[in-house]
């Protein structure tokens, strides 16, 4: 047998293409919200669900609320940027589609 007829193709699940298409999705909508001058108005309306509502809206998106926190904070603007930044970069890495691995070999 040739080696190229033995070589699995690995593919991430579709399940993972949703997420990252679905986590992408969450942050263009978080910086076109921050480019508008909105987070300061979305926050607030976070602050005021009711607890459990508030809750579960972390607990959904999670790293967008938290972002949309650290970025209407007033901790210096320094500290804010490199904070985003941060979120984006690490729940995007995160949220890339991988191969499933198989125990076997």
């Amino acid at each position: 047998m040739s080696k190229s007829s033995t070589t699995e193709v690995r593919r991430a699940p579709a399940s993972s293409r949703g997420w990252s298409v679905w986590m992408t999705g969450l942050w263009i909508i978080f910086f076109v919200v921050m480019q508008k001058g909105q987070l300061d108005d979305l926050a607030a309306w976070i602050r005021d669900l009711p607890i459990v509502v508030e809750i579960l809206t972390w607990i959904v998106f999670f790293p967008q609320v938290l972002a949309t926190a650290v970025w209407t904070s007033d901790w210096s603007e320094g500290l804010r940027v490199t904070l985003v930044a941060l979120f984006v970069l690490v729940w995007t890495l995160l949220s890339l589609p991988r191969p499933k691995t198989s125990g076997r070999r």
